[in-house]
């Protein structure tokens, strides 16, 4: 999956271009270097426009090949800086087209991949939300509004774009395997309509071919400790939501840990059928409670 374009003084630029430069310095193209390095050019062409974050052992071949080994600790310090992204929700939201743009970067994302994984320990995941329960959510004061600026408008565009985003949900090609933790069915976001609707939802996506939505129930052993969500994109990025913004993580081996943690958190939670009555129970007593 190509990931989407870096600003130009992110810290991913800047390594990109450093590696660019280094390669330049040999007097070699891009097409005679990666013969060096025994690569197809195309690799080389997506590391130099950082279209494809490198690993550890990528910058050894680079350097050596370019013999530039006295460039190590400069290129070293980049990729470390590179390989968790932050980005804040207030500059994001003052680029050029505001939050919508914004959730459209997000959309171009999920497009371009062909598996997107989501856990979220207690909060049902932005791409299973009802625009009910969308509006409920960013009119909270750890919304857009308070974090990042957002007005009112700006605020019904982001509702607008993600549910554009849900047709990704109904593609036959792609795959969106859930974790949610059961606290996330009883997190009242809004009224109790609000709230039922939300779970209706839910109880209508586990039906699609393409999601695959499994539950912890509270009487599970959880598998790691639940600090964080986040979603992983095929083998290319992870993404944290934080209250101010987000962390784009591209390091391989990171990548590997998040996959690692999902796959134990999927092993644990419960599916299918199991997880429509768990829905239903919640819906149930949630009604009966008023």
């Amino acid at each position: 999956m190509p990931t989407s374009p870096p600003h130009p003084s992110s810290d991913r630029a800047r390594l990109a271009a450093k590696l660019r430069e280094i390669r330049a310095t040999t007097g070699l193209s891009g097409n005679q270097f990666a013969k060096t390095l025994g690569w197809p050019q195309s690799r080389v062409s997506k590391i130099e426009t950082a279209a494809q974050f490198p690993t550890g052992e990528d910058i050894t071949n680079w350097l050596t090949a370019a013999d530039a080994v006295g460039e190590e600790d400069a290129v070293t310090e980049l990729l470390k800086r590179a390989r968790v992204e932050s980005v804040s929700s207030r500059q994001e939201f003052e680029k050029p087209g505001g939050a919508a743009a914004k959730q459209r970067s997000i959309l171009r994302l999920e497009r371009q991949a062909s598996r997107v994984a989501s856990f979220q320990p207690a909060l049902v995941p932005g791409l299973v939300q009802t625009p009910g329960f969308m509006r409920k959510l960013l009119a909270l004061p750890s919304g857009p509004g308070r974090t990042g600026g957002a007005s009112e408008a700006d605020i019904e565009q982001m509702v607008a774009v993600r549910i554009e985003r849900q047709a990704v949900l109904h593609d036959p090609n792609k795959a969106f395997p859930l974790v949610i933790g059961e606290a996330a069915l009883w997190t009242r976001i809004g009224d109790l309509e609000t709230q039922l609707g939300q779970l209706d939802r839910l109880h209508t996506l586990a039906g699609l071919r393409t999601v695959d939505l499994r539950i912890l129930p509270f009487d599970h052993v959880i598998p790691i400790a639940p600090l964080h969500g986040f979603s992983i994109h095929d083998d290319d990025l992870v993404v944290v939501e934080l209250f101010a913004g987000e962390q784009l993580i591209r390091d391989p081996e990171e990548i590997a840990l998040y996959e690692h943690m999902f796959s134990l958190l999927r092993a644990e939670a419960v599916s299918g059928a199991s997880a429509a009555r768990l829905i239903q129970d919640v819906s149930r007593q949630l009604a009966s409670d008023t």
